[in-house]
């Protein structure tokens, strides 16, 4: 009963984490495929480690290529690997490249696919990621959905899978695991900075980093707002701000990429997050911090709802707009977490789900 995991980036290395391992414990033969697509080692390796991961089964090695030579490398990889033995499923969790190109050569190899964080919707077509997932949707054959909303959303669009669940999402399993090393550690003081009294910043989205008026306009937003800034790089962005002769102001320490542990006690101690990610925007609301997202539009618009987050896309007023909002944000804003993203035993939930679907496909009993 082999189970192939395909993964290549931070996120998606965080949220299989818990899925391998219940997996393990469950008795399935799980291993990973690492597409390689974040290829700084402190990026991608770094955090198998972190996590308690095995190697992977093989590494394809597609990072620092353009989209589409990164796709088509992973297509490649995996349908050679698929030549010498299919697994009984394979899962892609997200909405990258890897997940894609995993999902495509499932699709081309004949091998079931599971979608781990299906139906999540910001209805931006500007966003890879957007594309990405909703292609995804419609190739899989075992949909598992990290919220409600996700379940209404694939089914208002009818998206044809053969299951499709509310498993919760397998990030927060990860993050209450690491609650206990977060009480212990002081990564603001490490930093030199004050416990509740910066903005700790990641941004790495092409849209908002591959447009130097853009990522000037974000910068010098949040340089105005006067609060100091811990601002976590992405290598990416890194070289967007050499390459288009952008200088933080005094008030930024700018930080090399961030163990897994370290970028959650920066989040969790700050006095509010500023990004463009999905998963950190998610991080922070479990954490109890509120979030200036820099997007129009967000695949979480459950935590906006509820309070705890403000689009102010990437214009200094509305950056500014949206600090002056922090104020009003209550404790009662982040009290629904477990209502929209479950309990943290989403990764439990994921081996259920795809073990009732291999059972009603006949590859596995009942």
């Amino acid at each position: 009963m082999k189970v192939t995991i395909v993964l290549g980036t931070r996120p998606q290395i965080i949220k299989s984490a818990p899925v391998y391992h219940a997996f393990a414990a469950a008795g399935f033969d799980c291993d990973i495929v690492n597409t390689g697509q974040h290829y700084d080692y402190e990026m991608n390796r770094e955090f198998f480690k972190e996590l308690d991961l095995p190697d992977p089964s093989s590494d394809l090695n597609v990072g620092g290529g353009t989209p589409n030579e990164q796709v088509s490398a992973i297509i490649r990889g995996l349908g050679s690997q698929f030549a010498d033995g299919k697994p009984v499923l394979a899962l892609v969790p997200g909405d990258t490249n890897s997940a894609l190109a995993g999902g495509i050569a499932c699709s081309k190899a004949g091998v079931p696919l599971a979608h781990l964080e299906s139906g999540c919707r910001s209805n931006d077509f500007r966003m890879a990621e957007e594309v990405n997932r909703r292609v995804l949707d419609h190739i899989s054959q075992a949909l598992l959905c990290p919220t409600p909303g996700c379940v209404r959303n694939v089914r208002e669009e009818k998206v044809l899978a053969s299951s499709v669940t509310n498993v919760g999402d397998t990030m927060y399993d990860s993050l209450l695991k690491f609650i206990p090393s977060l009480e212990m550690m002081d990564a603001a003081s490490k930093y030199g900075l004050d416990d509740g009294g910066y903005a700790f910043m990641t941004l790495h989205r092409a849209e908002t980093v591959d447009d130097r008026a853009t990522l000037r306009s974000v910068i010098e937003g949040v340089g105005a707002l006067g609060i100091p800034v811990a601002f976590g790089v992405h290598p990416r962005t890194r070289e967007r701000l050499k390459s288009f002769g952008v200088s933080p102001g005094p008030n930024f320490t700018l930080l090399e990429p961030l163990p897994y542990v370290e970028t959650l006690s920066l989040a969790g101690r700050s006095k509010f997050v500023i990004t463009d990610s999905g998963g950190l925007q998610k991080e922070a609301y479990w954490l109890g911090r509120p979030v200036l997202l820099t997007r129009d539009d967000t695949e979480w618009g459950e935590i906006v709802e509820a309070g705890a987050a403000f689009l102010v896309g990437t214009e200094g007023r509305r950056i500014a707009q949206g600090y002056g909002k922090l104020n009003k944000v209550r404790p009662a804003a982040f009290r629904a977490a477990k209502r929209i993203f479950g309990s943290g035993n989403a990764s439990a939930n994921v081996v259920k789900a795809v073990s009732k679907f291999l059972a009603r496909a006949g590859k596995a009993p009942s």
